[in-house]
């Protein structure tokens, strides 16, 4: 269309373009602050010429092309992969962090303290083998030295339920998260075949990534409709027709069947905590294990075996510590032993015996079981000097020598107290080691952050700028309507008979 019609039409265009330009700005700025939220520009290209015999083509004006995401996949796939890797070490770091709480290392109430009150309370013994107080001392000290070793037993195995809780429920947060992926991918789909591209919806759709990333290490592809296909260690786990989900194993039945937490069980030798792909059937559901290799509920799996491997190791110290003094106090079985203990639960069941509670003065000092020779404190000096005495890891090699009272000088091994402390050592290590990949990650993290921003974040200057253009081209075009209506006027009511 040629004229002052056609070029009525041209700005009327001009007008709509401009227009949904400024509308796209308005969303833009009122989204500066909408976390996930990425940056749209309208594509405006020039409209088909009309040709015009004699003259060529004139031009008819603006159109838009369509309104886009100002996004690099690049980047927002580099930021996927840092969450999941940024969860894995916070996770493991909190749960960590919370594990030596359960120690208190270094503190005078820690059990490395008490370790010393109590090889203390067996030399003044030894010193002072006549003192009724003496054992009563003895007995109380060794009271609050096993009371220690049982709270700190009960408070890992509750950690550790608490652990396998939040191992469970970051299972569940990532079903969830599918749930809404999979309902996207339906909205997305339905914008995508009439020809619109659901930018806002696509916004979403990213930032759920982003959030599952952050429990478990994933795989997506996206389809020509911008629909995600989503897997765990090569385990397609959402398409767009299906969606599988993600289970824990809580726990063993009298059986030692693995056990989920929605009731079902699993035949087979599989650890608490071990990551399964479960697929819904008419009568039964299908599993397939899988492994996280980051993300927090790979960063919960390690902390669990950590605490599983402090909890054994605590175990063997109380275990060993018993059978030390038992050994001597009992010279090898002849005698009544200190400690009492349940084989296989070590921390949490030692204790001093009940009779020597009772009556302390059944504490044998001497080397006489019955305490026959007055002012002897041979025996209590022999457990005295276990405190740096150098003990196999293996307990059952010890040689125990009953004419001296001591174990075999030549083993290799540590000693108990350097047993514990490796112990504490071990764990500290590897709280370190994740708080310095934590800051590491937390950095590369922030730089690719700002990265996105610059490219992807509402910046406010900028849209004003823009703002200003596009409502000067608004004005313009209503001039050129305005001029046109002048000219339209002057033909018809100026012009004829």
């Amino acid at each position: 269309m040629s004229g002052l019609f056609g070029t009525l039409n041209t700005a009327t265009k001009g007008l709509h373009a401009q227009q949904n330009a400024l509308q796209t700005i308005g969303h833009n700025v009122a989204n500066a602050n909408t976390v996930g939220y990425t940056r749209q520009r309208v594509n405006m290209q020039a409209d088909l010429a009309t040709s015009i015999p004699g003259i060529g083509q004139i031009g008819t004006g603006v159109r838009i092309s369509g309104i886009s995401r100002v996004n690099d996949e690049y980047i927002t796939n580099q930021l996927r992969e840092g969450q999941a890797k940024t969860q894995t070490h916070e996770t493991l770091s909190d749960i960590i962090g919370q594990l030596e709480a359960v120690f208190n290392e270094p503190s005078d109430t820690g059990l490395s303290n008490q370790i010393s009150e109590v090889f203390n309370a067996w030399t003044y013994l030894a010193s002072n083998p006549e003192q009724d107080s003496a054992r009563t001392m003895l007995v109380q000290t060794s009271e609050t030295f096993t009371d220690v070793i049982n709270h700190m037993a009960n408070s890992m195995e509750s950690l550790h339920k608490a652990t396998v809780t939040e191992l469970d429920k970051s299972a569940l947060d990532a079903n969830s998260t599918l749930e809404q992926l999979e309902q996207l991918n339906h909205q997305i789909w339905q914008a995508s075949v009439r020809g619109f591209t659901p930018n806002d919806l696509l916004d979403k759709q990213d930032q759920l990534l982003h959030d599952l990333s952050g429990q478990v290490d994933i795989s997506v592809e996206k389809d020509k409709y911008n629909r995600v296909s989503v897997s765990v260690d090569n385990q397609m786990v959402l398409d767009s027709s299906s969606r599988k989900e993600l289970a824990i194993v809580v726990g063993h039945n009298d059986e030692g069947q693995a056990l989920f937490s929605n009731g079902d069980a699993l035949d087979g030798d599989f650890e608490v905590g071990q990551l399964f792909v479960r697929t819904p059937g008419e009568d039964s559901n299908t599993y397939t294990q899988v492994d996280a290799n980051q993300g927090s509920i790979k960063g919960t799996q390690l902390s669990l075996e950590v605490i599983e491997n402090m909890q054994s190791e605590l175990n063997e110290f109380a275990s060993a510590f018993a059978k030390a003094v038992n050994t001597i106090h009992s010279d090898e079985g002849n005698g009544r032993d200190f400690f009492t203990l349940e084989p296989g639960n070590a921390a949490s069941s030692i204790k001093v015996a009940s009779e020597l509670r009772e009556n302390s003065s059944l504490v044998v000092s001497g080397r006489d079981m019955n305490n026959a020779l007055s002012g002897d404190g041979s025996r209590a000096q022999a457990i005295a000097s276990l405190q740096h005495k150098t003990l196999a890891a293996d307990s059952a090699v010890w040689n125990y020598n009953s004419d001296d009272m001591t174990f075999d000088s030549s083993a290799t091994g540590s000693t108990l107290f350097g047993r514990y402390n490796s112990l504490v050592t071990e764990m500290g290590i590897i709280k370190q080691q994740s708080d310095n990949m934590l800051d590491t990650q937390n950095g590369l993290m922030n730089l690719l952050t700002q990265r996105r921003e610059s490219i992807s974040g509402v910046d406010i200057n900028e849209e004003v700028v823009d703002m200003i253009k596009y409502s000067s081209a608004f004005q313009a075009n209503s001039r050129v309507l305005q001029t046109l209506s002048d000219m339209l006027d002057t033909l018809i009511n100026r012009t004829g008979v």
